[in-house]
């Protein structure tokens, strides 16, 4: 039975929990008398997993004190319905080697690992693009050292293990139009320096941009800190219901804006864009399956090399770290974007680029593996 240890918040965003629940479906399509359960430090994202199908249980502890939860997650894990053959997939940026020694004294562990750390665990994925040039980093060996375990025992490395929700997993008919209208800004579940007001501002204010009648459409994510302050500063009406999720439109702006609330079918919009401006993470790689054009920055240090690898392999602008520079990203963005406005060719290659990325069969790859593992346990 596969557990899995993940977070959620304003603070962190969503794309630990995200990912997981890729994987979680996957592994409850193989094995569906024993679904996974997904272990939390608080309750911050327990409705939105609950919501997917799947228990959680809340160990009431601090995010950021991983080896100071072991007492209770042995216990958790050791009292479950299948201690036997338990299996716990780990998705934090908070762990430690200690950390995961200690988990495999009464558990077998797998990772998502996106720095190039050799954890010492049973199962280690990193599905980001430059993973591959990692492989050695992951498998090296220290010939001074007896210590086996200080290494990961298995890698699944590159796009093929990228756990796309199951929304992405099937052939897109996308259709790259003659015209670009429909402009989609999305910064992650929580947007923690109003990256979105930064973009917005900047492109409402240039003159080709109003002139060529586009239409912006930000996602709002559900950890959003500054949702209220972007409908404010852009004098949007109340939200209503729209298919299935809420909007809002603005009444102050040159550019018209749509905020979209709480989308479920992220699918769906992104199909009827012609460029995405997204933060690297692992909307990249949902925008590559449809093959929709896009712009991409970061905010941390652990998507920059998502970052420079996807403008290294193939032509799209990345428009850099908006923590670290805020004017520059946006202005890069701004001229990025008019380059996709009056290029169709430019958007063209973007678009057969990007299907050459992922195949969407990533979460059923690491699903099987971690069946495996556990049913092996388990004997």
């Amino acid at each position: 039975m596969l557990y899995i240890r993940a977070d959620g918040s304003k603070e962190i965003g969503m794309g630990h929990v995200m990912r997981c629940l890729s994987v979680a479906e996957a592994v409850a399509d193989i094995d569906p008398v024993y679904p996974p359960v997904f272990i939390t430090a608080d309750a911050g994202c327990r409705a939105m997993i609950e919501e997917r199908g799947f228990r959680v249980i809340v160990l009431g502890t601090d995010y950021r004190d991983m080896m100071g939860e072991l007492p209770l997650l042995r216990e958790v894990l050791l009292g479950g319905p299948c201690s036997a053959g338990a299996m716990l997939l780990v998705d934090s940026y908070q762990v430690s080697r200690e950390y995961y020694l200690a988990l495999r004294s009464f558990v077998r562990v797998a990772c998502f690992e996106d720095m190039g750390e050799a954890y010492p665990v049973d199962l280690l994925i990193n599905y980001n693009i430059y993973a591959p040039a990692l492989e050695s980093r992951y498998q090296e060996r220290d010939p001074q050292s007896c210590i086996e375990d200080r290494y990961p025992q298995r890698v699944l490395l590159g796009t093929e293990y990228m756990p796309l929700r199951k929304a992405f997993q099937g052939a897109a008919e996308y259709v790259v139009q003659d015209k670009v209208t429909n402009v989609i800004i999305t910064t992650g579940g929580s947007d923690p320096f109003f990256a979105a007001g930064a973009f917005a501002d900047v492109l409402c204010d240039d003159e080709m941009i109003v002139e060529q009648g586009i239409h912006l459409h930000v996602i709002s994510g559900p950890f959003n800190r500054f949702a209220d302050e972007l409908k404010r500063r852009y004098q949007c009406g109340e939200m209503m219901q729209w298919h299935d999720h809420t909007i809002a439109h603005s009444g102050g702006s040159k550019v018209p804006i749509t905020i979209h609330e709480s989308v479920k079918d992220m699918r769906s919009l992104l199909l009827q864009s012609d460029v995405v401006i997204t933060a690297t993470g692992s909307t990249i790689y949902e925008v590559s399956a449809l093959g929709v054009p896009m712009i991409v920055f970061y905010f941390a240090e652990n998507q920059r090399q998502g970052a420079e690898a996807l403008g290294a392999l193939t032509d799209i602008v990345n428009a850099g770290c908006f923590a670290a520079e805020h004017d520059a990203v946006a202005d890069r963005v701004k001229e990025a974007l008019k380059r996709c406005i009056m290029d169709n060719d430019y958007r063209q290659l973007l678009h057969r680029q990007e299907k050459g990325l992922v195949d969407g069969k990533g979460a059923h790859r690491i699903a099987e593996r971690l069946t495996k593992l556990y049913r092996e346990q388990a004997r």
